[in-house]
């Protein structure tokens, strides 16, 4: 019996031995699975992250993709506006300078089919060609920006021979076509009390004191116009060279106009300085000689002299402190600012659609009727208010004034006379002795007069 229960215990301690070492491999089992499991998703995970990762390689380096072709549409489109717009620019103001100088060709053509005072019109003809040249030189500076310094020169050369040409064709009118000085100053002499006294600087010029005799000071003021006009000539041509040596000198690095610091502040300076004495002397030589000269009309051939060369100047000036107002900004492509570029461009649009009108000024203020034999000026006396009847309605509500005026005049009359129609008792308060009333302009025909009481 001991022995049964040793064999059970026996078998007891064998089943429970095997028990664990099957718990063992079971817990063993599901550690394995549980590993093999994990080693599965974090390869999965791994596989997946790397997808991923390419993934938004690609996303990005698609979003590149576009945005590069996005830049470069826009650039592309931008390119086009902008060219689009320069073409139109350099249409405009080709079409303008086209007409501006066909009709300036026409003018000279007309002078030279009637070219009765050659001494004259010849100095009228150099004056023409103004216009042509300002527009064809800039119309090549805005269409060919590299050729701007070459015609610029061009152009300030025959600007500052036009001016003298101008103070010329004054002297040749004053002189009535001849190159006669002397008799030029004979004719200034007359008008001595009028001639204010030349500039003491040029004192080492003159033939002779002012002061002697008025033909004296005629000839230091006609020197005096000359000198102060000529040496525009010969200063405008020398500092546009130098503004060319300047910009040649830059290095791609525009200098500033209006800083003290650098050169091209100077030449400006310089060229404002020679303006004022050129435009100086024209004007007092005019106002010396106008009475004389006042047949063909000077003042408005003035002016056109004077706006195309002086207003463009200052034109110039304005336009380059506008732009210096926006030096640091940027353009629309995000290039930097050039004022200078911007000036230049802005300058040579705005005078080749200018001379279109300077042309058509020219046609009227120099016209070829004016030098033929037997030429009588028109009246310069009509006024634009007499060409629309002004004169006569101001001169009609006068009348009508005066009328109602002198009726109540009549009425207060016949108050005082009362009863007595005859005014044998009343004494009769006497009217104005004489008052003139015209139905029209101050010379009409039709006039109505109140003379002593009596209307006539």
């Amino acid at each position: 019996m001991a022995q049964g229960e040793q064999s059970r215990l026996t078998q007891f301690q064998d089943q429970s031995h095997t028990g664990r070492n099957v718990e063992r491999a079971c817990f063993v089992g599901v550690g394995a699975c549980l590993g093999l499991v994990s080693l599965v998703l974090f390869i999965q995970q791994q596989a997946l992250s790397r997808q991923v990762r390419y993934e938004q390689k690609e996303i990005e380096e698609l979003k590149d993709v576009i945005h590069n072709e996005q830049k470069g549409q826009i650039e592309e489109l931008s390119q086009q506006v902008q060219q689009e717009q320069s073409i139109s620019s350099y249409q405009l103001a080709g079409t303008f300078t086209l007409l501006a100088s066909l009709i300036t060709m026409f003018h000279m053509t007309s002078h030279l089919r009637r070219f009765h005072e050659p001494f004259i019109q010849r100095k009228i003809l150099a004056i023409l060609m103004m216009v042509p040249i300002y527009g064809i030189t800039s119309f090549v500076s805005l269409v060919e920006p590299v050729l701007r310094g070459y015609v610029d020169i061009m152009k300030d050369f025959y600007e500052a021979y036009v001016i003298y040409q101008f103070l010329s064709f004054l002297i040749a009118v004053l002189g009535k076509g001849s190159n006669d000085r002397d008799a030029i100053v004979e004719l200034l002499a007359r008008h001595a009390d009028h001639l204010k006294p030349p500039m003491k600087c040029l004192k080492c010029c003159f033939h002779r004191n002012p002061s002697e005799s008025d033909k004296a000071l005629a000839d230091a003021v006609l020197l005096e116009s000359q000198i102060l006009a000529m040496q525009f000539v010969l200063v405008r041509p020398l500092t546009s060279l130098a503004s060319f040596v300047v910009d040649m000198l830059d290095d791609g690095n525009p200098m500033p106009t209006w800083d003290p610091r650098y050169p091209r502040f100077y030449i400006v300076m310089v060229q404002n300085v020679s303006v004022f004495c050129a435009f100086t002397g024209l004007l007092k030589f005019y106002h010396a000689v106008h009475e004389d000269i006042e047949w063909c009309r000077p003042w408005p051939k003035f002016l056109c002299i004077k706006g195309v060369v002086f207003m463009t100047f200052w034109q110039g000036i304005a336009v380059s402190l506008l732009a210096n107002t926006a030096e640091n900004t940027s353009t629309a492509d995000g290039e930097d600012f050039d004022p200078r570029e911007w000036t230049a461009k802005v300058q040579d649009m705005l005078i080749c659609v200018e001379m279109l009108f300077f042309s058509l000024a020219h046609f009227f203020t120099f016209p070829t009727d004016e030098w033929e034999q037997g030429y009588r000026p028109t009246e310069s006396s009509t006024r634009f208010g007499d060409n629309i009847a002004l004169g006569d309605f101001v001169s009609d509500v006068k009348f009508v004034v005066r009328s109602s005026r002198k009726s109540g005049q009549y009425q207060k009359y016949d108050e005082e006379i009362g009863d007595d129609p005859v005014g044998l008792t009343a004494t009769p308060k006497p009217l104005e002795s004489e008052s003139t009333s015209a139905f029209g302009d101050e010379d009409g025909d039709l006039q109505l007069t109140v003379e002593d009481g009596e209307l006539s």
